[in-house]
């Protein structure tokens, strides 16, 4: 009954590297984006989310309501079988809340699962996270650790939605150290690196995560699909450690997944997504 419903609804709105080189490098590549055109996801069927604690819905949980009062996770598989309207197999989650502990041991694993699942769309919101961040003596061992992460991407054959880094520096001293803080140079340059290795790869889209952790950290409008959020919604959408979104930021972040997939079949108010992904989440939980 829940999915004829949503499908009425749709129905009615039918290696070691020099730093200098990379940069270098980067920027040729971005010359290049005219000359290379993106293969875009074409279907639904088998959508899977891969990534760390934003993706396993670190902190968000389903609100009390009459009759049941328990707290249960959400995460992000909850909220894009919320969103997909049309016919789908349950979203594959392949998440992992400690991936900040060990990104290249989790990361590889990660991405063999996603190998064995056969996707017919991968969402990768924070995937390349925690190869950015962490415990790291320089930038040039950050770069390399984040190299890292892009060739393990090299293995996904399936259209990648991948976000990019965010520069969460507002953090430091809730959830982060200043050590594991990349500099703001080296984030601009990972973030080109980025854009660099998506031009090589056509089944690869980048997500603007730096640009909507940037409107978030301000506190400005937030505009995703047919939504706005006005300015002052910093609350509604960031926890207070100024690094996990809560569930209504997590929402957003899958809208702007919807809007860069450039795919028919999604909700886009997000009240109603946080209802039906909380009830997954209950009827997963029950």
């Amino acid at each position: 009954m829940q999915a004829d419903s949503r499908r009425f609804r749709y129905l009615g709105r039918m290696e070691k590297k020099n730093p200098l080189k990379l940069l270098i490098f980067a920027c040729f590549f971005v010359v290049l984006s005219g000359c290379l055109e993106k293969t875009k996801a074409t279907s639904l069927d088998r959508v899977a989310v891969v990534g760390a604690s934003v993706t396993a819905g670190w902190g968000v949980q389903t609100p009390p309501i009459k009759g049941d009062f328990g707290g249960y996770p959400i995460n992000m598989q909850h909220i894009m079988d919320a969103m997909i309207l049309v016919p789908h197999e349950e979203v594959a989650y392949l998440g992992n809340a400690m991936f900040f502990t060990r990104p290249d041991k989790f990361g590889l694993e990660l991405i063999e699962e996603i190998s064995n699942y056969e996707p017919t769309l991968v969402v990768a919101v924070d995937y390349l996270f925690w190869f950015a961040y962490g415990n790291i003596d320089s930038p040039e061992k950050r770069i390399e650790k984040f190299t890292r992460g892009l060739s393990l991407l090299n293995n996904i054959n399936a259209p990648l939605i991948v976000g990019n880094i965010p520069d969460v520096h507002k953090a430091i001293g809730k959830m982060l150290s200043a050590s594991q803080v990349p500099t703001v140079e080296t984030i601009n340059t990972m973030n080109r690196m980025l854009r660099s290795w998506a031009l090589l790869h056509p089944n690869a889209t980048v997500l603007d995560v730096h640009g909507l952790y940037k409107s978030l950290l301000s506190d400005t409008k937030i505009t995703m699909s047919t939504y706005t959020w006005p300015a002052g919604s910093q609350a509604d959408l960031l926890q207070p450690d100024l690094l996990h979104t809560t569930l209504e930021g997590t929402v957003a972040a899958a809208l702007a997944v919807a809007d860069i997939s450039e795919l028919d079949g999604f909700e886009t108010d997000p009240k109603i997504i946080m209802l039906e992904a909380a009830a997954l989440a209950r009827q997963e939980k029950n």
